[in-house]
């Protein structure tokens, strides 16, 4: 029998899963165990399939590429295998599959343009049906609350509108070995108690603790979340692209307050290749999407040049960082 699901709870703990069970409850009004029993019912239905820690890569100088790859190959354990190879490619932060004019959106995480083309060369040569693509370089990022599941209990959960920023010009951030050791455990896995990296890594806990806060306050780590597999929920994920024009800085701040504040926009990429803009948004239906669709076309069509959508289906991994990069 499927869990009935608690959106406000999935809202908790896809924005922090570190917030511990008796937090979660408090907001809630329920006993922590039972907080504890419908998350791991989550993740047992494969509703939260993984977890991430959002880390600010370009504090350590790198660059996100994201290659959208057209068809080429045949569905069934001929795809799986392919996204098996790219899964445990160590450039690979992100693979997603896709409808539409593509089948899979891969992103790489690499020191320069040079370096991600000779990766991209080499999976290429040893996978020849990946040849037809489009590569975005991704230039900053703003990633919101999923605030959509909440409905009317918005104010109850929320802080006021918050968005996490990463990517763009930043300064390359110097790290202790401590923090580097905690960093690293925390990507691998960023629910990990403190108490067990501290074991780990053969420090006192207190200074692990010290350490992790130490990492958050210089904004490198911005956030641990849950992934959600949007499909078990009914809900619809697409991305919508944009190519501009006639830049009016009024403009593209009044299409930035519109994302932030509509509340299935849950992310917004500034990009350089094909188009300028990417807006992910999660919608209960087709025609919830449209709408905002629609709304963006028309409220900045004098800015918009060209425009498309795209149906991401599955979220397969996703990360902010390589650990072997930090």
């Amino acid at each position: 029998m499927k869990t009935k699901i608690n959106n406000n709870l999935l809202y908790l703990y896809s924005e922090n899963c570190r917030a511990s069970f008796s937090f979660i409850a408090k907001k809630l009004r329920k006993s922590p165990q039972i907080v504890k029993y419908s998350i791991n019912q989550l993740e047992k239905e494969g509703i939260i399939p993984f977890y991430y820690t959002v880390v600010d890569y370009s504090l350590f100088n790198m660059l996100l590429f994201r290659v959208y790859f057209r068809g080429g190959y045949s569905r069934g354990l001929e795809l799986n295998s392919l996204i098996k190879k790219l899964i445990e490619n160590p450039s690979v932060v992100s693979v997603y599959e896709t409808g539409g004019q593509y089948d899979l959106i891969v992103e790489f995480m690499a020191e320069n343009p040079s370096r991600f083309n000779k990766e991209l060369k080499l999976i290429i040569s040893e996978n020849p049906e990946l040849n037809n693509h489009d590569i975005i370089i991704n230039v900053v990022s703003h990633i919101y609350p999923r605030y959509y599941l909440l409905g009317k209990n918005k104010m109850n959960y929320s802080n006021p509108l918050k968005e996490i920023i990463i990517g763009g010009d930043r300064e390359l951030s110097k790290i202790s070995k401590n923090q580097k050791n905690v960093l690293i455990a925390l990507v691998k896995n960023p629910r990990e108690r403190i108490t067990s990296i501290a074991l780990k890594l053969k420090i006192n806990a207190k200074t692990a603790l010290s350490v992790m806060k130490s990492l958050e306050e210089k904004k490198i780590i911005r956030g641990y979340k849950s992934s959600i597999k949007t499909g078990k929920l009914n809900i619809i994920h697409n991305r919508i692209t944009l190519k501009l024009h006639n830049i009016d800085p009024l403009k593209e701040k009044q299409l930035m307050d519109f994302c932030i504040n509509t509340p299935e926009i849950t992310r917004l990429n500034k990009t350089i290749g094909q188009w300028d803009i990417e807006i992910d948004a999660e919608t209960i239906s087709q025609i919830d999407f449209r709408d905002i669709y629609l709304k963006i076309r028309d409220e900045f069509k004098d800015i918009i040049m060209l425009f498309n959508s795209y149906r991401i289906y599955n979220k397969i991994k996703h990360k902010y960082i390589n650990e072997e990069k930090i």
